[in-house]
Formats: C-alpha cells, structure tokens, sequence
C-alpha cells in the first residue's frame, strides 16, 4: 500500500512538474516577447523623433526670409536614410540662396568634417570652423532670429546622431543663441582657408601626393581640391 502512495504521489509531481515548466518556458518566451517590442518602440519613437526633427529643419529652412545659422554636427552619414538627410538640407540651401537667405553654418574644426562643409557649401551656404565648438551635447540653428531649432543626440558624442528636436518660437532665445554663434563665428576659420590648411600639411608630408588621393582621403571632389590648390599655390 505504501509502493502504491508512493507511486501515486511520484505520479502526482511528474504531472504538476511538465505544466510548470511550460509555464518557465512560455514566461520566458513572453519576456523576450515584451523585451523585443519594447525594442522596437523605443527604436520606432527614435525614428519619428528624428524625423520630427528633420521635419522641423525643412520647416524652418522653407519659411526663412532672411537667415539660417547654425552650429551642426557636420558627421558624415552612415546609411543612405542619413545621406538622402543630408541631400535634402542641400536642396533647401540651394533655395533658400535663391530667395536671397544667408546661409551660415559652423562646424567642428577637424578633417572629417570637410565632406559636409563641401556638400553645404557647394550648394551655396557660408561655412566655417572653429575648434571649440562643442555639438555633442546640443546642435541648434536660427532661423530669421524668430525661431530656433535645437537639436539633442541619442548619446553623448560628437558624432551620435539626433535623437528629438524642439522648435522654439521666441526672439529672446534667438538673441541669446545668435550671440554665442556671432561670437564663434568671428573667431572661426573659413571653410577655403580650412580647406588649404589641411591640404598644405598633406602636401608637406607627402610632396608627390596626386589630386586623387587627396581627394579620396579627404571625400571631397577633385576638382575641389584642384580649385583650393590652385587658389592657395600650395604644392
């Protein structure tokens, strides 16, 4: 009699044992479940914000009248979704030079930034470096001193990309913005004197080096890089 309690309650285990480890199992299949749609929130209210954020610089860069000035990141894109950015900002600039709008941009004083001054300042905008300017933390642009946009990174760093953006209605905040860009910009460096900086050193450690090669280390045209050489008379 007792084999056949003992046998009874073996029986009784073994029976709760299975349903509780589909319960361990299908928990830890739920979990994964809500780890992985967490992730994809977060990832998707990222996209709309930067996207918002873009959104708000071609808004701004359509309305303005007289100005845009900013200081940008200027980190080359990583993906196609960040060059298409980029190429858009170009086609606005391009317009907003044709309605008679200055365009002015500051950037980190660095040779990684000189694709997108390049790019910008092929398409019509003013731009310059400084080697202060700190953008990791906040990158921000005024438009007619009526508007900023201010814009934050997914992380600190330099070249993290913009997480959110805020477009802030209001003279006073222009003000205060535009007299620490003014004040930048004074002490910047122009993008052609930059420009032949950083060529004039290639050239004085590699004499012989060709037009090409510069260009590709730099990713810049080569034929801008014939115009500064020449302009300059370095080499």
């Amino acid at each position: 009699m007792a084999f056949d309690i003992s046998t009874i309650l073996l029986v009784a285990e073994i029976a709760l044992l299975i349903p509780t480890l589909l319960l361990i199992i299908l928990g830890r299949r739920e979990e994964k479940g809500r780890q992985t749609l967490l992730r994809e929130i977060t990832n998707t209210a990222r996209m709309v914000s930067r996207q918002e954020y873009f959104n708000n610089v071609q808004f701004g860069m359509q309305t303005a009248m007289k100005s845009i000035r900013g200081a940008v990141t200027g980190s080359n894109p990583r993906n196609a979704e960040q060059d298409e950015i980029i190429k858009s900002i170009e086609d606005q600039i391009r317009r907003a030079r044709k309605r008679g709008v200055s365009v002015e941009y500051l950037l980190l004083k660095s040779p990684d930034r000189l694709q997108i001054a390049n790019r910008y300042h092929a398409a019509g905008a003013e731009v310059r470096f400084h080697s202060s300017l700190i953008v990791s933390d906040v990158r921000y642009v005024v438009f007619d001193t009526k508007y900023v946009l201010i814009g934050l990174p997914s992380s600190v760093g330099a070249n993290n990309p913009t997480r959110e953006g805020y477009l802030i209605p209001s003279e006073g905040m222009a003000e205060i913005f535009l007299h620490q860009f003014n004040t930048k910009w004074a002490e910047a460096t122009r993008y052609d004197e930059y420009l032949a900086e950083i060529l004039s050193e290639a050239k004085s450690h590699s004499p012989n080096a060709s037009v090409e090669l510069l260009s590709s280390q730099l990713q810049i045209p080569a034929e801008e890089v014939k115009r500064v050489l020449a302009t300059q008379r370095i080499g």
